[in-house]
């Protein structure tokens, strides 16, 4: 059965309406007032022997009636305007209502309100699935490193690291794990390379390394590059606390990334593509992991420089998209 269009314009005034009165008509009501009313006062006004108070007591004696009564022309407009705007829209929710009594009997898609609450439930199952993530994930804190200093800079190279994860004589230091986490600027930086192999090399931090690799890769697919990304910087102890365990609006400064195309983006990818969605909760959990141990031993310097790097970047993209800084 085809659907009835939806009116888009009013129809017709039925016979039985009581038309109000026209603002030209009105108008022209009150012009003429105002002249009759001038003209008495002219008619009647002697302005060489009448003293000021005479003459006041005169206009208003002419021009308080004409003010009045064109007052009541202007209200009396504004109500038939609005008793028509009325019967307009009653007509229209009536045909609307005779339309949608006609498509009772089709198969009809959810309504607005029915699709909101999906979609609502939708998001809260997939920030109850990343809070979960993170709150099971195991914290290995039984190992302390060397603090250190980092270099950062401004490029987002695709990277193999297939090869990386050569032997090394020391484990990663500090200052090698916060180089690691922010890549190598190209295939002449051999710092990054070098602080990558020392970290890919300890098992505790080499996961948390692919996870960044595969999401940083992942969100390059869709036009995200971390470089381009300006987060608001949060303060230390909001780091801290995150590390020991706090979540939510508590730690809601670390959700710093305001860019809405990205969000925008990345939520969508989150919501349809389902590898993504694992491989970003199993990022969550690792930089989760390995945040707990490094905040440990690391002062307020080298946690800035931390949250600096490409993989901070990414977690706080993720994770504000997760829900992981919101109630």
């Amino acid at each position: 059965m085809a659907l009835a269009p939806i009116p888009t314009t009013p129809p017709p005034r039925s016979n039985g309406e009581k038309p109000g009165p026209k603002s030209g008509t009105a108008l022209a009501v009150g012009i003429a007032i105002w002249l009759l009313a001038a003209a008495g006062f002219a008619l009647t006004s002697d302005f060489g022997s009448m003293d000021g108070t005479a003459i006041s007591v005169l206009a208003a004696v002419f021009f308080m009636p004409a003010l009045l009564i064109t007052g009541l022309l202007y209200l009396a407009v504004i109500a038939a305007d609005l008793r028509r705007e009325t019967l307009q829209l009653q007509r229209t929710s009536d045909e609307l209502r005779r339309v949608l009594s006609q498509q009772k009997h089709e198969a009809a898609p959810l309504s607005p309100v029915a699709q909101s609450r999906i979609d609502a439930l939708s998001n809260a199952q997939e920030q109850t699935d990343t809070r979960l993530t993170l709150f099971f994930s195991h914290r290995a804190r039984d190992r302390a490193a060397p603090q250190g200093t980092a270099t950062l800079d401004d490029a987002q190279p695709a990277l193999a690291l297939g090869d990386m994860a050569q032997s090394a004589p020391d484990a990663p230091s500090t200052a090698d794990l916060i180089r690691a986490l922010h890549f190598p600027e190209d295939e002449k930086d051999t710092e990054g390379f070098d602080a990558l192999r020392k970290v890919l090399n300890d098992t505790r931090c080499a996961p948390l390394i692919r996870c960044a690799q595969d999401v940083l890769t992942r969100l390059a697919q869709d036009g995200i590059y971390m470089d381009d990304l300006r987060p608001d910087r949060a303060r230390p102890e909001f780091w801290r606390a995150f590390a020991n365990g706090a979540r939510g609006a508590l730690i809601a400064p670390l959700g710093g990334i305001r860019d809405r195309s990205c969000l925008a983006l990345t939520s969508g990818r989150m919501r349809n593509d389902t590898d993504f969605k694992q491989a970003a909760h199993l990022f969550l959990r690792e930089f989760d992991k390995v945040f707990a141990d490094f905040e440990k031993q690391a002062d307020d310097a080298q946690i800035a420089a931390m949250a600096d790097t490409r993989s901070a970047r990414a977690f706080m993209l993720l994770g504000r998209v997760s829900g992981v800084f919101s109630r």
